[in-house]
């Protein structure tokens, strides 16, 4: 049989043509949307768009799609896992919520991922971290970033006064003759013009200087330390800088605006105490700081806060959350929250050299980690918080003197810690 290859190969010339054309017409592999819900507002959020990117390139299969709620994100969490709801495969969440999260039931246990994907890699955290997102010996969060504390100096209010700022070893007596010659009434109208120092009231603004001088806030079991000779002592000279005016009412810093660096920036407080966080305001807005650690007092201590993310129990995709949650945790999330400023690295293999090459003085943000100690979450808290800061608040004004705000928060201390109150 005489065969017709000509023919033969037109055809096949032809389907080929047809299947190339169907090949590129055909749509790209959809990729599955992974959701992660947070507080911030995630369109001018350079740390969660970057995150993203890097996040997206990586897993070609998926996709971050973010969410918020921007009040009262805890308790909106909350009652949307309690009610079953479309949940996110991942939210965002504060180290001092995870114990009360844990305890309801509101957040997975790590545990088995840990054990069969990432046991390796947890000696790489810093201790603080591992202590922040565990509970009773199991995990149940990843790292977002760390939170220490250092001082920071406001240069051109020095430079106006005339007035050095100081090495990174001095001390308490340093810093409060320093607060009170950095504050400024100019007009000799009785009214203070600028203030040396401001601290927020509420509890981490001030729980540094306690620990700083062997004293404390609360365990992480739950006993309240208020009551300590050290702790009171630490509050009555953080009181006396209220009393001596060198430190403004929350009212006279909130009219500069709610953040509490917001007195800094607008030139009118010459010192505060904050994390790396900070910065990315003060540079936006050409302000000119240094940094230095905090003041020394019987020891050098400042407390570490951990931001994380976890798994809401119910999560349809547990599987999906925790390549999440392994992403967050990892060298190359860990060096974008540094190169954002959002916060520093919870891995000690993050690269920091940058870092300090592009500010000298950066190098006090990495040596806070070696001094800093978690902020105590006990399972109760958040109720403890908010009784202290009750009870503290006509303290910070002069009005209560710091034994009586002492003795009125250690008289429910107990009860509000063992979860009576």
């Amino acid at each position: 049989m005489k065969r017709n290859y000509g023919r033969v190969a037109l055809i096949c010339l032809a389907a080929l043509i047809i299947l190339s054309i169907g090949v590129a017409a055909s749509p790209k592999t959809a990729r599955t949307k992974v959701q992660v819900i947070s507080w911030w507002d995630f369109t001018n959020s350079r740390p969660l768009i970057d995150l993203k990117a890097k996040f997206d390139e990586l897993n070609p299969d998926l996709e971050l799609e973010y969410i918020r709620i921007g009040t009262k994100y805890a308790d909106k969490m909350l009652v949307m896992i309690a009610g079953g709801a479309d949940l996110p495969d991942v939210m965002m969440i504060a180290m001092d919520k995870v114990p009360i999260f844990a305890e309801k039931g509101a957040i997975m246990k790590l545990d088995s991922y840990i054990e069969s994907d990432y046991k390796a890699e947890m000696a790489k955290l810093y201790p603080v971290v591992v202590d922040a997102l565990t509970v009773k010996g199991s995990y149940y969060a990843m790292p977002r970033d760390i939170t220490s504390k250092v001082m920071f100096f406001n240069k051109q209010l020095f430079a106006e006064a005339g007035v050095a700022i100081p090495g990174p070893d001095w001390t308490w007596a340093d810093f409060g003759a320093l607060a009170k010659k950095m504050t400024r009434d100019a007009d000799k109208d009785g009214v203070i013009d600028q203030w040396g120092f401001y601290f927020p009231k509420y509890n981490d603004g001030w729980t540094d200087w306690l620990m700083q001088n062997e004293g404390g806030l609360v365990t992480k079991e739950g006993q309240s330390l208020l009551g300590k000779a050290e702790s009171i002592e630490a509050l009555k000279f953080l009181q006396s800088l209220c009393n001596d005016k060198v430190v403004p009412t929350e009212t006279q810093a909130q009219q500069y605006g709610k953040a509490h660096i917001a007195p800094f920036m607008a030139g009118k407080v010459a010192m505060t105490a904050g994390g790396l966080s900070a910065s990315v305001d003060l540079i936006n807005n050409g302000v000119e700081y240094e940094v230095r650690p905090l003041p020394k007092g019987k020891n050098r201590i400042n407390t570490a806060f951990v931001n994380a993310w976890a798994i809401p129990a119910g999560a349809k995709r547990p599987d999906l959350s925790w390549r999440v949650l392994k992403f967050f945790a990892s060298k190359e999330a860990q060096q974008i929250a540094l190169g954002t400023n959002m916060g520093l690295p919870a891995r000690k293999d993050v690269d920091v050299s940058a870092f300090v090459k592009a500010r000298a003085d950066n190098k006090h943000f990495i040596d806070s980690l070696a001094e800093s100690k978690p902020f105590p979450t006990p399972l109760r808290g958040v109720d403890f918080f908010k009784l202290v800061e009750k009870e503290f608040d006509m303290m910070w004004l002069g009005e209560r003197s710091v034994d009586d705000a002492v003795r009125a928060v250690e008289k429910k201390a107990a009860d509000v810690l063992a979860g009576k109150m």
